[in-house]
Order: C-alpha cells, then sequence, then structure tokens
C-alpha cells in the first residue's frame, strides 16, 4: 500500500515568501497552494489566472508573499509572458516556516541555470535538481541494478530501462538530503509517477502501431512487466489527487484499454468509477474529458459530459462543462478574425454558404505534416474543382517569419489552400481558446449555414482514420 499524499499536516498561520530575479523576459508570475490533504484538479489549473496570487514582474523580480499557508502544503509557481504559460514551480513540497528565492543567472534552455537559496533552500534546491533530470537538462548514469528490467530487444531498442536508472538517480539523491521523512515519501511517490508517465507509458503508447501483431506482443510484455513491479503503486489507497498521479493514471488507462481490447471510453469510465470516490472521482473524470476531447467521438464526448454533469458539485465545473457543449456538432463555429499572407483579415461571415475544412497546425509539428501529406492533400486533390468547399490552413506560429517559411516548405498546406496566421497569438488566440484546441493538427469542418458539422478526428482523417473517411465526411456536409 502506497500512501504519501494525504494525512500531513494542515495547520495555517504562517506566511510563505517567494522572491523572484533575473525573469526579464516575462511579466507575470502566478502562484497557487494546495494543502497536502486536497486532491489536485485540472481546473484549477485553468483558472489559476483568476485564483491565483497574481504578481507583475517589474524588471524581472517579483516578491510573491502566501499568507496564512498550511504547515505543510504543495507549491507551483507559473510565469507568463503575453499570455502565455511556462511553468516554473511545477509543483513543489514546501514548509510555512520557510522562504525562498530564485535567481535566473540566464538560462540557454528554459529555467536550466537557476540559483534556489532562502530559509530551508534544501528542501527546494532538491526538487528544482530532480526537475532538471526530468527536463533532460541532467544526466543520469546507467545502474547495474536496472539491467535485468526490460531484456527484450523491444526493450533495448527504445532504452526502456533508462525510466528505471532516472528512478535510481532521484532515489539517491533524495535519500542522501537531509531533508524531513514526510517531505522525501511526498517527493519520491511525485517524481516516481512523472517519470514513468513520461519515460515509460507515454513512449509505449506513442511506439504502438495498429495491426503490427508484434510490436502489440512487445508493448504488451513490457507493460506486463511493469504492472507485475509496480502493482501497489499504480492504485494505492487511501490516496490525494496529485498533478502527477493525475497524468500517470490517464496514460495507465489508455495502455490498459488497447490490451483489454474493451471500449475505450467505457472502460476508461468504469475504471474511474471503480477506483475513485467523490470529489476525487470528479476530478479524474474531469481531467481525462479534457485530455481526451478531441481524441474520442463526439458521441462519447458528449457522454462523458453528461456523466460528469451527473456527478459534479462545482458550479465553476457545471460552467466548464456547458462551454464545452458548445462547440459540439450543430452549434454555431465560433465568430473569428485570423490574416492571410497579404494581409488581409478573414471573418466567419467571409465563408458564408461554403463548407470549409478548417487544419490547425504549426511548424516543426511532424504528425501534421504527415496528416497534411497523407489525408489533407488527396481530398484536397478529389475536391479540386468544387466551389463550395474552402480548405483553411491555419498557423499557431508565433513568428511571422517562421509562419512564411512553413509555407514555402509546402510540407503542412498546397497551393490553393487559404494560410492564415493567429497574428503572433498562437494557442492564446480567442478561436483556439473557444474551440480547446490542446493537441495538433487539429481538424474541425464547418457546414455552409456556419454551424460546426464535426471535429471528430476519425470522421476527419485523423489518426488511423484514412482519407476516404474524410473524404466522406465532407461529401455529407456539401449534400446538405
Amino acid at each position: 500500500m502506497l500512501c504519501v499524499f494525504c494525512g500531513a499536516s494542515v495547520q495555517a498561520g504562517q506566511n510563505f515568501m517567494v522572491q523572484l530575479n533575473g525573469f526579464d523576459k516575462f511579466d507575470l508570475a502566478v502562484a497557487t497552494v494546495r494543502s497536502m490533504d486536497q486532491d489536485a484538479d485540472i481546473l484549477k489549473k485553468e483558472n489559476e489566472l483568476i485564483d491565483g496570487h497574481v504578481v507583475p514582474l517589474k524588471t524581472g523580480r517579483a516578491r510573491i508573499v502566501l499568507n496564512n499557508v498550511p504547515e505543510h502544503f504543495v507549491l507551483t509557481v507559473s510565469l507568463y509572458l503575453n499570455g502565455f504559460r511556462y511553468e516554473l514551480i511545477p509543483s513543489w513540497y514546501a514548509n510555512n516556516a520557510d522562504s525562498i528565492i530564485i535567481k535566473d543567472k540566464g538560462a540557454k534552455q528554459r529555467f536550466d541555470s537557476l540559483v534556489v537559496s532562502g530559509r530551508g533552500e534544501e528542501l527546494y534546491a532538491l526538487q528544482y535538481a530532480l526537475d532538471q533530470i526530468v527536463r533532460g537538462h541532467s544526466a543520469t548514469r546507467r545502474y547495474p541494478l536496472s539491467a535485468d528490467y526490460f531484456t527484450s530487444k523491444f526493450g533495448r531498442e527504445f532504452q526502456l530501462d533508462n525510466v528505471v536508472d532516472k528512478n535510481i538517480e532521484i532515489g539517491k539523491l533524495v535519500e542522501r538530503s537531509s531533508v524531513g521523512p514526510a517531505a522525501k515519501q511526498w517527493i519520491l511517490a511525485k517524481m516516481f509517477y512523472k517519470i514513468y508517465a513520461q519515460f515509460f507509458l507515454n513512449p509505449l503508447a506513442l511506439t504502438f502501431i495498429k495491426n503490427d501483431s508484434q510490436r502489440t506482443k512487445d508493448i504488451e510484455e513490457a507493460f506486463n512487466r511493469f504492472k507485475s513491479l509496480y502493482k501497489a503503486a499504480i492504485r494505492p489507497t487511501p490516496f490525494c489527487l496529485t498533478d502527477e498521479y493525475i497524468e500517470f493514471y490517464l496514460k495507465y488507462l489508455k495502455l490498459e484499454a488497447i490490451f483489454e481490447k474493451a471500449d475505450k471510453v467505457d472502460h476508461n469510465v468504469r475504471q474511474i468509477i471503480r477506483d475513485f470516490e467523490g470529489q476525487a472521482r470528479e476530478h479524474m473524470g474531469y481531467a481525462y474529458l479534457v485530455e481526451s476531447f478531441y481524441k474520442i467521438s463526439e458521441p462519447d464526448r458528449l457522454r462523458v459530459m453528461e456523466w460528469l454533469l451527473s456527478i459534479t458539485k462545482s458550479s465553476e465545473r457545471i460552467d466548464k462543462l456547458a462551454g464545452m457543449r458548445t462547440i459540439a456538432a450543430g452549434m454555431p463555429f465560433p465568430d473569428f478574425e485570423l490574416t492571410d499572407l497579404q494581409g488581409k483579415k478573414w471573418r466567419k461571415e467571409d465563408f458564408q454558404g461554403k463548407v470549409v475544412f478548417f487544419d490547425f497546425y504549426y511548424t516543426g509539428c511532424g504528425n501534421c505534416a504527415l496528416y497534411f501529406k497523407n489525408k489533407v492533400s488527396n481530398a484536397e486533390e478529389y475536391f479540386h474543382d468544387n466551389a463550395d468547399l474552402v480548405f483553411v490552413s491555419i498557423s499557431i506560429d508565433k513568428d511571422l517569419k517562421v509562419w512564411r517559411k512553413s509555407i514555402e516548405s509546402k510540407a503542412y498546406n498546397s497551393a490553393s489552400s487559404l494560410k492564415l496566421y493567429t497574428d503572433g497569438l498562437g494557442s492564446k488566440h480567442p478561436l483556439i481558446v473557444q474551440l480547446r484546441v490542446n493537441a495538433y493538427p487539429f481538424p474541425i469542418l464547418m457546414g455552409k449555414t456556419g454551424l460546426i458539422e464535426t471535429s471528430d478526428s476519425k470522421k476527419l482523417g485523423s489518426g488511423y482514420s484514412s482519407s476516404e473517411a474524410l473524404i466522406k465526411t465532407i461529401e455529407k456536409a456539401l449534400a446538405k
């Protein structure tokens, strides 16, 4: 049984201070606090600019005072630049008797040259060092203890033992430190979930190839090996959710559904109901919906939303779910304003009476290039003389020059498509926000009357779906 997040003291009374220095590139700092007996909630992260402690950065400096915090708590600090969020402190164990100073000495990669000092600095310097290992800014050695964990050809090919090495390295750093036992236990568990989500479960899911029986067998073997080694950590009880465990659990569910050959939505909702109760069930269910929003079919998406509405007690979450329903098939496509290569502004009303296929991408997105090459280009060729259909390619690149170069490369769109730009706002452009786009490529189809026809990735040829599926979907929209 692994229980490391609940039961810590929540006695309040002291203030905690975070001083930032050298962060000239940013304009805002936001800190959030969560007590040790409180479940993490994706909704709180979405609303941190409303509910968090927001402080402007003046000449790269900020002083954040957190009043009346619990004796031990989870601290998160994010920095913002023109509306874009950058995670400085992903989630650190903190004591209210401490105060910390974080100075950026001029990072070559984001946040890779920080100096952490202040009262209780060992605890926070340790957690920064561990974050550096996860971010790949610090090398880890090979440990002979891990040599027999994943011995298959597949395991060696994808260097699955590296995740064990990272876990051992982090364990040694934590145990050598003089931080308190409760902090050690919490940090070790948090890092375990973070490492295995990012460097084991996620790579397994990404290397899965449909209809490749040998690859499926190899992945299942590695997955089962992991389950046999860490069974107690997969669904520990009693338990308080952390951001790291939420990510871990959802990636685990994804693989579990594949090998159980179950309907993945039914399987995942059923497992969440089985594994969690009360508020934790609501939080994990919402996290699942957010993570899978455009990866599941529209009927499944609505089914998950209805289930969440039946169990949620949060008025904020009810409002969020209501907002999600407005981007379902049959709802009005959001109004927008986007710029083309000549600087002309395009709006929704400019496409009245047309079926419009929107393809969102960013430069450097390999899957975006493949989606255009293997699916969209075939559809464009099929409908090349249809005046009732417009193919629109929308870049979320922040740099205008980068966008123009991507067009010149012809890797993401054709000469005949309309190419539009989010004016440097990227993922913070109102259209991206309203459509809740969080993964690319992102296709969506608008009908002749300005209503959303579909955002179902399978119907639009994304992933394992075919260009024939995309063509069939467009034909149906044109026939209306």
